[in-house]
């Protein structure tokens, strides 16, 4: 393919659609933690409509639907408190379609140009099933009342999603460029803080679900205790034991504020891996980036632990895991081709 317009076109609409799920996933994590995230109880339609009341009478009737599914929710709550938050809500599912309608019409793209079409195929029809695995669990977190373990998968799938559609619109960007010789061993500890930064944002995820930011606020011990004790950490009072996995907010903490430090391992490992060898103006810089985001990160992390998670610095600390997560997705890309 001599012409290399059409995949930098292409390009530039999956980093738009990239951005937009970077702006849905960051607007999913204030949903959580302004509590808007039950403020519609139905799913997908709004007592049986897709648009939100225009009326009075439509207001009170959702906040009565609202009032009767969650009656310890609404204790002392206002009809514009409730407002507020539908909106908070509304706007998350907004943006959710809007991710859709976009994709769709980059599938469509896609598909004019033969050549392209055979590169980016499987990643794009891979994230058309996840995007519709992502909405069956957009459904479920409403229907199940937030349960931790489905906020998890439902923040990890779509830190997925963005990943391949960066990762897609970083390799049209370089369409035709020379690649590195030896890039496998190169990308593979990229890929591997990646993998780590991923578990971790999931393990957040259950922080969040469950509490456990709020419990053991104290570091680097954990209460008096650098490893809690077994009947703890793994308690039988949870049916099934496995359970603990996914709720009991010691164990899920435990491994939240130290798994944080083998990601630190990983990510400057790959720092000093990558210091020697000649990247892109973008490698590079998000090279640079990676050390200063990583130690804000774990600042915040201990912040929000120590100061039991007030809203501001929750917001913060999961902007920041997203930006961690993002250059080291470029970081990695960048590896596979010589500097230009």
């Amino acid at each position: 393919m001599t012409d290399i317009s059409p995949a930098r076109r292409l390009a530039s609409w999956l980093l738009f659609l990239s951005m937009l799920v970077t702006v849905l996933m960051l607007w999913g994590g204030f949903v959580r933690i302004s509590g808007s995230g039950l403020s519609i109880p139905d799913w997908p339609l709004i007592n049986g409509s897709l648009l939100p009341p225009f009326s009075e009478a439509g207001w009170q009737t959702v906040f009565d639907t609202y009032k009767t599914t969650y009656p310890g929710l609404t204790d002392g709550m206002s009809l514009g408190t409730f407002e507020t938050q539908f909106a908070i809500e509304y706007f998350h599912r907004f943006l959710a379609a809007l991710v859709g309608i976009v994709f769709l019409v980059i599938l469509l793209r896609a598909r004019k140009t033969p050549e392209l079409w055979r590169v980016v195929k499987k990643p794009l029809l891979t994230v058309a099933v996840l995007i519709i695995i992502q909405a069956g669990l957009g459904g479920m977190v409403v229907k199940l009342d937030l349960a931790a373990a489905v906020l998890a998968i439902h923040l990890g799938t779509a830190y997925v999603i963005f990943a391949i559609l960066l990762w897609q619109a970083l390799k049209l960007s370089r369409w035709g460029d020379p690649l590195r010789a030896g890039h496998e061993k190169a990308q593979r500890f990229g890929k591997e803080a990646v993998a780590a930064s991923l578990i971790q944002v999931m393990s957040g995820g259950l922080v969040a679900g469950t509490g456990a930011g709020l419990v053991m606020n104290t570091w680097p011990k954990v209460g008096d205790h650098w490893i809690p004790p077994m009947s703890v950490l793994w308690g039988d009072w949870y049916s099934p034991v496995w359970a603990n996995l996914w709720q009991n907010q010691i164990l899920i903490q435990f491994f939240h504020r130290w798994w944080a430090f083998v990601v630190a391992g990983l990510v400057i490992h790959l720092v000093i891996r990558t210091m020697r060898m000649k990247l892109s103006p973008r490698g590079r810089l998000a090279m640079r980036a990676t050390a200063t985001i990583l130690v804000l990160q774990i600042l915040l992390g201990i912040g929000n632990l120590l100061m039991k998670v007030p809203p501001y610095m929750a917001i913060m600390h999961l902007s920041i895991a997203f930006l961690l997560y993002m250059v080291l997705i470029i970081v990695t890309h960048e590896l596979a081709y010589e500097a230009s």
